[in-house]
C-alpha cells in the first residue's frame, strides 16, 4: 500500500497532471463568482505558474533529463581488469501475453538493458573471464517463464542458460539494490542511463561496489528547442521521477 502511495504521489507531480491540478485551481479562482479580489490574483499566478511549467517542459524537457544521462559514460570494456564479474540488470516491463515469442516479452526500456547486458556478457567470455547475469524481474507471470524468457533473449550472445539467474522479489529499486549486494563477484550495474545515477546513490548507501553501465539509445541535444515537443514532456517526466526517487532516499 505504501509503495502504491509512494508512486500515485510521485505522478501528481509529473508535468502534465500537474499542470492540470494548477490550472483547474487557477479557473476555479478566477471565475467563482462570490470569491474576491485576492483569491482571483491567487489564481492568476497559479495560471501563470501552469504555463511556466509547461514551457519548461516542453521545450526543456530533454535538457533536464540530460542532467541525468550525461553523469555517468558508456562503460569501456576494454579498461575492465580480469575478474570475476556478475551483471546485475534492474528490472523494468515483462509482458503477459504468451502469443509473443519468449524473447520478445520485454518492454523496451528492458530491452535497452538486456541488450547491453549481452554485449557486455559476450565480452567478458571472448576474454575468457568468469561472468553470470542476474536480471530483476517481478510480475504476475510463473518463474518458468521469465526464465525462459531470459534463455531465449541471451541466446543469440551466446550466453548459457547456468550463467543467468533470475530476481523476483525486488520490487523497487531499493530492493534491487539490496538484492544485488548478495551476489558474488565483482558487479556491473546495467540499466538506462537516466535511472544509473539513481542507483548508484543507493548502491553507495547499501554498500554495493558496483561498476555503472548505462544503456543509452544515443543522446538527442540537450539544450532548449523553440518548439514544444510531446517528446520533452516525456523526457522532463522521466527526470522528475529519478529526481523525486532520488529526494526520496535522502530522507528515508
Amino acid at each position: 500500500m505504501l509503495l502504491l502511495l509512494k508512486k500515485l504521489a510521485a505522478r501528481l507531480l509529473f508535468p502534465i497532471p500537474l499542470i492540470c491540478l494548477l490550472m483547474t485551481a487557477a479557473l476555479v479562482l478566477l471565475f467563482w463568482p462570490k470569491l474576491g479580489k485576492r483569491c482571483r490574483l491567487t489564481g492568476k499566478i497559479l495560471l501563470a505558474e501552469a504555463v511556466v511549467l509547461f514551457l519548461f517542459a516542453s521545450l526543456g524537457g530533454t535538457w533536464a533529463l540530460s542532467t541525468l544521462t550525461r553523469r555517468y559514460s558508456p562503460l569501456d570494456l576494454a579498461a575492465l581488469p580480469d575478474n570475476s564479474y556478475t551483471l546485475v540488470v534492474a528490472g523494468s516491463g515483462f509482458y503477459s501475453d504468451r502469443s509473443l515469442p519468449p524473447e520478445h516479452r520485454f518492454n523496451d526500456p528492458m530491452l535497452l538493458r538486456l541488450h547491453e547486458a549481452g554485449r557486455i556478457a559476450r565480452a567478458l567470455q571472448k576474454r575468457g573471464l568468469e561472468y553470470s547475469i542476474y536480471v530483476s524481474i517481478v510480475g504476475v507471470p510463473p518463474t518458468e517463464e521469465k526464465r525462459r524468457a531470459l534463455q531465449a533473449f541471451f541466446e543469440q550472445y551466446g550466453i548459457p542458460p547456468e550463467r543467468i539467474g533470475l530476481c523476483e522479489n525486488a520490487r523497487n529499486s531499493r530492493l534491487e539494490v539490496i538484492e544485488f549486494t548478495k551476489r558474488p563477484g565483482k558487479k556491473i550495474l546495467v540499466s538506462e542511463s537516466f535511472h544509473i545515477p539513481r542507483l548508484m546513490m543507493l548502491s553507495k548507501r547499501y554498500g554495493l561496489d558496483a561498476i555503472p553501465a548505462p544503456a543509452s539509445r544515443g543522446s538527442r541535444h540537450g539544450g532548449f528547442s523553440l518548439i514544444p515537443s510531446a517528446e520533452r514532456i516525456d523526457d522532463c517526466e522521466r527526470a522528475v521521477y529519478e529526481y523525486l526517487g532520488m529526494c526520496e532516499y535522502l530522507l528515508f
